[in-house]
């Protein structure tokens, strides 16, 4: 109960209330309770023998591209096998009561689309994308679940296929170490953050650039800015709430306290 005396005062309610436009900036450490590792922990396993660099960046793909694109086969494998918690469940409600809401998020997997969220904005790129880093042709993916879901693990390491235009190696969508998201997205992004009234940040630090810059923008244009992580962040100070705890606990109580009919 120390979560509903703590954490859920009046102030924070109302804010959640009175919002009209809100962006869900989301993280890695939602989908932990789903099973799946914070950034942090992701390279794991087999995988703990390699230098970050070696798997999330531009010159590790063109050094060793099995290697990379087999990390993040694993890592679609298990986003695959994953289900949706009760935080990304509430994300979804939460759409309902507040229409105009979108979520952003920095994670690659599709629980929020499985948990109902409607609108929902890949900032750093979807494990199920590829595309050719050669002459940018988009590479058509095996979407998620269907047998992609079931395939074992030891199954994910081939080298990435040829691209159907040029023949280079297809790399992985999701973002690397020191990219920038595409800049049509980035606007898209940056317009939802400045019109929003509310931003709520889940399951993140905020430490990457384009996550800090969203929240740094909304807040120059007037929006509150709530967290829910178990860990302070470096947005603490700005912050209007700062709720300590798990997001899958929080998240459902915070709703049902907000708008005790959803």
């Amino acid at each position: 109960m120390k979560y509903r005396k703590f954490h859920l005062s009046f102030g924070l309610l109302n804010t959640l209330r009175e919002a009209r436009e809100v962006v869900v900036i989301t993280g890695s450490g939602l989908g932990v309770a789903s099973g799946l590792p914070a950034s942090r922990d992701g390279i794991d396993g087999l995988w703990s023998q390699h230098d970050p660099g070696d798997l999330a960046t531009a010159e590790g793909f063109r050094r060793d591209p099995a290697s990379v694109w087999a990390w993040n086969s694993v890592r679609r494998v298990r986003a695959s096998r994953a289900m949706p918690n009760a935080a990304h469940w509430a994300i979804g409600e939460l759409a309902k009561v507040i229409p105009l809401m979108t979520v952003i998020t920095q994670n690659g997997d599709n629980l929020h689309e499985r948990a109902g969220t409607p609108r929902a904005i890949y900032l750093h790129g979807r494990l199920d994308d590829a595309w050719c880093p050669a002459c940018g042709v988009p590479h058509v993916s095996q979407p998620y679940g269907g047998n992609f879901a079931t395939r074992p693990l030891e199954h994910t390491h081939s080298a990435p296929p040829a691209c159907r235009l040029c023949g280079a190696f297809v790399r992985p969508g999701r973002l690397w170490h020191g990219e920038r998201p595409q800049a049509a997205l980035w606007r898209t992004c940056h317009i939802l953050a400045t019109s929003a009234n509310l931003v709520l940040t889940v399951g993140t630090s905020c430490q990457s650039p384009a996550a800090a810059e969203l929240c740094y923008a909304a807040l120059a244009a007037g929006a509150k800015l709530v967290q829910i992580n178990p860990n302070s962040t470096s947005m603490d100070r700005l912050a209007s709430h700062n709720l300590r705890g798990k997001a899958e606990i929080l998240l459902p109580l915070l709703l049902a306290y907000a708008w005790p009919r959803t």
